[in-house]
């Protein structure tokens, strides 16, 4: 006999979905229609790191990609995760079961407005309340997450999961496969004429790739660009890796998490050529830059463009890109200020070559600075490798000073998410199984989701996590000791936690490092081991990251 939930894992084989991430919850016919479609299920620890490895995964691939939380307790924990992928712009499905239609006016046990929770974090959020409804409505997530792109959720009552298939016929034929971005739009032929001659006439010409970049897959074209229009790249951190940052052109993140040289480098332009990115606060560094300079903004949503711009285009930037190089003359760069191109591929140079050097903090001994656990990133990853580090402090170390010598997918930042880094690097070494994933995360991260290596462990997910080990909230502490004057100990600080041991406890390798020959050392075993390995890397609690927000009160970063 077919049930409802047969429909449900048809309809994502036929999509050729083949991994769901989930926490089990009473609804045992969807796990044998899955089981019965060979579907991969990923049982994760929490539903909140599931959500988070569907998102890894997600990116990744662009494909839509299932995360599942029971009814009640289970759909609010998926729904309160989704906020990085909506941010991220990440294709993630949430299927949530419900209550028994049947009952749910009678105060049903685990009773909650689950449409009205996800609606926020989703592009669109509907329920299945009739089992011939269900693959039309799960198409439609699909559909939804892939064509805007970002979060989808799809309710199906628990009693209509279980209930027996009107037509016990094979499955109607699949729609066309879905991926991210579905639907490009072409920007219009006198808006590429309207931006080819602003572009003529500009000495200055940066352009700054965002994330939206990144969705649209226009990393060859942003380097064709730079290169025809001898203009140097920046990059928001989502939009990291848009170009490869080796590249003579690519100057490297803008923003609140920046180099000095690359704020910089903006500040002089005459013209910025905005390529998927909604500068906002942590791009614009609190809205402090972009205001000096012509702006032409490209973006699929007309909520990123600006009305006070030079110049606004609504399309996708990979087609955009593609229809400039194809209307720009023999030698569109001749107005180009040459000088100051030369000058910032100098300052460029110059800043990498020393990007990475130590200075003393007056740490104690036995810990690293920040710089080094980045130098010995540096050493093992090839281009290819990819990188997922946390928000806050980890984003600004290893946003700013890792160098993406490989465009395309190789940097993945939790888009504001503390505690993102683990599961989602799961789901990217999931996604990848041929490259190397290596997960930079913070103490305060790591207690957000250290469960999930035990996911790691019994489904056979061999990633690298590099615990940036201070014992402190450090961003918190540095904000109360340079700008509020005032540190609060409790509110910051952590027990002497070895999280070797606890990777250890949960079956995975672990080990504990206090010098970068250590680390070397750890990260070249990690890399010929097949299972996950976690490396607690002691550092400075003293020492800074790349953020702006210490600039007003005279302390330079770099010397910290």
């Amino acid at each position: 006999m077919r049930r409802v939930a047969d429909a449900v894992a048809e309809t994502l084989r036929a999509q050729e979905i083949d991994v769901f991430f989930m926490l089990t919850g009473g609804d045992p016919a969807l796990w044998t229609a899955l089981q019965r479609q060979g579907i991969r299920m990923i049982p994760c620890r929490s539903e909140q790191g599931a959500a988070y490895m569907a998102d890894g995964y997600a990116r990744m691939t662009g494909r839509p990609t299932f995360v599942y939380g029971q009814h009640g307790p289970g759909s609010a924990n998926i729904s309160s995760a989704l906020a990085d992928a909506y941010w991220a712009m990440s294709p993630v499905v949430s299927l949530t079961s419900s209550v028994p239609a049947a009952t749910r006016d009678r105060h049903e046990y685990q009773l909650l407005d689950q449409l009205a929770m996800h609606r926020p974090v989703t592009h669109w959020a509907g329920e299945a309340l009739r089992g011939s409804h269900v693959r039309s409505m799960l198409l439609r997530a699909m559909h939804e997450a892939t064509s805007a792109p970002g979060p989808a959720h799809l309710d199906i009552p628990r009693d209509v999961l279980a209930e027996p298939l009107e037509d016990g016929g094979t499955p109607d034929a699949p729609a066309a496969t879905l991926r991210a971005p579905q639907y490009r739009t072409a920007p219009a032929p006198e808006a590429v004429k309207a931006i080819v001659a602003r572009l003529s006439g500009a000495r200055r010409v940066v352009i700054m790739a965002g994330s939206g970049s990144r969705v649209s897959g226009a990393d060859p074209e942003v380097r064709l660009l730079a290169e025809a229009l001898r203009a140097p790249v920046v990059t928001s951190i989502g939009g990291k890796a848009s170009i490869s940052e080796a590249h003579p052109l690519a100057v490297g993140v803008v923003g609140r998490y920046a180099a000095g040289v690359a704020n910089d480098v903006v500040d002089e332009a005459d013209l910025v050529l905005v390529l998927g990115s909604r500068l906002g606060s942590v791009t614009s560094d609190s809205f402090t830059m972009f205001a000096s300079a012509d702006l032409i903004r490209v973006d699929t949503r007309s909520d990123a463009l600006d009305p006070s711009a030079a110049l606004n285009v609504l399309a996708d930037v990979k087609l955009t890109a593609q229809a400039l190089l194809s209307e720009l003359g023999a030698d569109p760069g001749a107005a180009r200020d040459t000088a100051w191109v030369a000058s910032v591929s100098e300052r460029v140079a110059g800043w990498r070559e020393n990007a990475l050097k130590v200075p003393s903090t007056g740490g104690e001994s036995g810990q690293m600075h920040p710089r080094e656990v980045v130098s010995a990133l540096s050493e093992s990853l090839a281009p290819s490798d990819v990188v997922v580090a946390d928000t806050g402090y980890m984003a600004a170390w290893a946003g700013v000073l890792y160098q993406a010598r490989a465009a395309g997918t190789t940097f993945l930042r939790a888009a504001g998410s503390l505690g993102w880094a683990i599961p989602g690097a799961l789901g990217a070494q999931l996604a990848a199984p041929e490259r190397r994933v290596v997960c930079v995360t913070g103490d305060g991260g790591t207690g957000y989701n250290i469960a999930e290596l035990e996911t790691a462990v019994r489904v056979g997910i061999p990633v690298t996590i590099v615990v940036v080990n201070n014992g402190t909230l450090a961003f918190e502490y540095h904000l109360q000791k340079y700008v509020e004057k005032n540190v609060i100990p409790e509110i910051n600080d952590f027990s002497d936690v070895d999280y070797g041991a606890v990777a250890r406890s949960l079956g995975a390798a672990g080990v504990l490092v206090r010098s970068k020959g250590e680390l070397d050392d750890a990260l070249a075993t990690a890399a010929r081991s097949e299972a996950p390995t976690l490396i607690d890397a002691r550092v400075d609690r003293e020492a800074i990251a790349p953020v702006t927000s210490y600039a007003n009160q005279g302390i330079d970063p770099s010397a910290l």
